[in-house]
């Protein structure tokens, strides 16, 4: 396999690993500052054994990072660039919204009174 086929195989890899709106909402959580699986759990409103397997997904692509603190497991973002990389992605899909709903509206019919 060519480095350039392994770079992008890489990162489809990572780009799956973001494609869960459970993990989605696991990095918009972090990005506010580290926090224990069971407030992480009832934040996001899902159960502790499905937040596990989440953020198993997102510690394997090497977006979060656990480290204990007494009895619990906090959990952080690795590099906050991330959220940048989110937050632009939003940003496309809030711009693409509005240009569909503009053409949507310029191409209406007028209603007549």
């Amino acid at each position: 396999m060519s480095a350039d086929a392994e770079r992008f195989r890489v990162q489809a890899e990572f780009c799956k690993a973001m494609a869960h709106p459970v993990r989605l909402q696991i990095l918009d959580r972090l990005s506010r500052g580290s926090a224990p699986v069971n407030e992480l759990a009832r934040e996001i409103g899902v159960s502790q054994a499905n937040l596990s397997q989440h953020l198993a997904v997102l510690r394997a692509r090497g977006v979060v990072h656990a480290r204990r603190q007494g009895n619990a497991v906090l959990y952080s973002l690795v590099d906050r660039r991330i959220v940048a990389a989110c937050r632009m992605i939003r940003e496309i899909l809030a711009e693409q919204v509005h240009r569909a709903h503009s053409l949507v509206a310029g191409s209406a019919p007028a209603i007549s009174t």
